[in-house]
């Protein structure tokens, strides 16, 4: 029933183009209605299908009297924007990090595109009417699509940027760099380029030992907290490292931790004032030299073999600048000398966290492996720094806290010619005399 008339007709006869009989309405009330007798259908199904196709319909839509929300209606009070497209609605540039990608057409108030379902924040486009056309009878699919959604994307990227550059002249810099990864996503990051603080999603810093594999190994960079101002990073200094470090070595990511220096990754427009900052550490030649090197030493591993050289310090030359390290072990990579230079400072097995992964062929950690490694380079390290014995005991020793018993007990070890435990004694046992453990494969 309408302003026009009313009709009763089976679907069927609709569908079969028979002839329909309009009768006048006398008294109509405003509402077009359309009443379903004999439906066989699932109620819950209607109601789904009626509330999508309501979303952004130009008239109030009721359903068995309850009221559709239309959150997308040109009328709905969101702020569209007319374009050569029809209107848009940009949805998350209200503030910082709430970028969205993702949008939904309509044409008649009809949705007719998405492209992507996933996400429910979406920007809003109504597609005039006078020029673009939808696939009849169904109008669910527009007409060279496309070719249509190809100049939606283009005109909607042009808005953005229109939005943009109205946001830049009115906001601070720090808010308006929190909109770096849709400004990345919509290739508008030209717009950053004369703003005086970096994202931070440009930089990193290295707050722990670099490792070659960080989804093993912990993460030894992370973003800093806030954007920073041109005099921030140049008071650190920048760089760029591209190596690999189970490949290339740790030399350049050991030198640039050693002076605090920040890392850029390349993601600014060539035309942005940082580039003139950065420092391609690649770019020079790198040379580690170890400082009152004693001996050299092959580790014998469960899974690493690697030769090791033991000395005072090392220096790390780049370009003019040298650092000296005399607490971190560097690993030098595979491709150059395939060694671990360990100084007087290092007692650990950090340095196998720079050589290898501990991946498996199926790509899984081998973590017993690892740690039986580490043990044993512990242990190889010791015995080829250590120059007192008791020393070198206190530092193998391991931590007997999981076994009361022992607590304030006091024993003398023997060893034997291979170093493994022939006796144990405990002073002073009940009667007060040694109480001897042997420890022998046959006692």
């Amino acid at each position: 029933m309408s302003k026009s008339g009313s009709i009763d007709i089976e679907t069927g006869h609709i569908l079969a183009f028979k002839p329909v009989t309009i009768t006048p309405v006398q008294d109509w009330n405003g509402i077009t209605s359309i009443t379903l007798q004999d439906v066989d259908m699932e109620m819950g199904q209607i109601a789904t299908t009626l509330k999508r196709l309501a979303r952004g319909f130009p008239i109030p839509v009721l359903f068995n009297d309850q009221l559709l929300e239309r959150s997308c209606a040109l009328d709905c009070g969101l702020a569209f924007v007319d374009t050569e497209i029809g209107a848009i609605y940009l949805h998350g540039m209200d503030q910082p990090y709430g970028a969205q990608y993702e949008f939904d057409v309509y044409l008649q108030g009809l949705p007719i595109y998405t492209s992507h379902s996933y996400t429910s924040h979406r920007h809003i486009i109504h597609l005039d009417s006078f020029r673009f056309h939808a696939r009849l009878p169904d109008r669910d699919k527009l007409v060279d699509e496309a070719d249509v959604i190809k100049r939606v994307k283009t005109v909607l990227a042009q808005t953005i940027e229109q939005r943009f550059i109205q946001m830049k002249a009115t906001q601070s810099a720090e808010d308006f760099v929190g909109f770096y990864e849709m400004l990345r996503h919509w290739e508008l990051l030209k717009l950053l380029n004369d703003v005086p603080v970096v994202p931070p999603e440009a930089l990193r810093e290295i707050i722990a030992y670099p490792v070659c594999d960080t989804e093993v190994f912990d993460n030894f960079e992370q973003r800093p907290e806030k954007a920073m101002t041109r005099a921030e990073i140049m008071a650190r200094g920048i760089v760029s490292i591209d190596d690999d470090i189970k490949q290339d070595g740790a030399g350049r990511f050991m030198f640039a931790w050693s002076r605090d220096h920040l890392l850029y990754y390349g993601t600014l427009d060539s035309g942005h004032w940082l580039h003139a900052l950065v420092r391609h550490l690649n770019d020079e030649e790198l040379v580690i030299e170890p400082i009152n090197e004693s001996h050299q030493a092959q580790f014998l591993g469960d899974w690493c073999w690697v030769p090791v050289r033991f000395c005072e310090a090392y220096r790390i030359r780049l370009g003019q600048d040298v650092v000296e390290i005399t607490d971190e072990a560097c690993y030098q990579g595979q491709e150059n000398a395939d060694d671990i230079i360990v100084p007087k400072g290092d007692c650990s097995a950090q340095a196998l966290q720079q050589m290898a992964s501990f991946r498996s062929e199926y790509d899984e950690f081998q973590e017993s492996t690892f740690e039986s490694d580490s043990d044993a380079f512990i242990a190889f390290v010791v015995a080829n720094t250590a120059s007192d014995p008791v020393n070198a005991m206190q530092r193998l020793l391991p931590n007997f806290c999981g076994c009361p018993a022992l607590y304030g007990k006091a024993f003398v070890v023997e060893l034997d010619q291979q170093g493994k435990p022939a006796s144990v004694m405990a002073y002073p046992t009940e009667s007060g005399q040694k109480q001897i453990f042997q420890t022998s494969m046959d006692s």
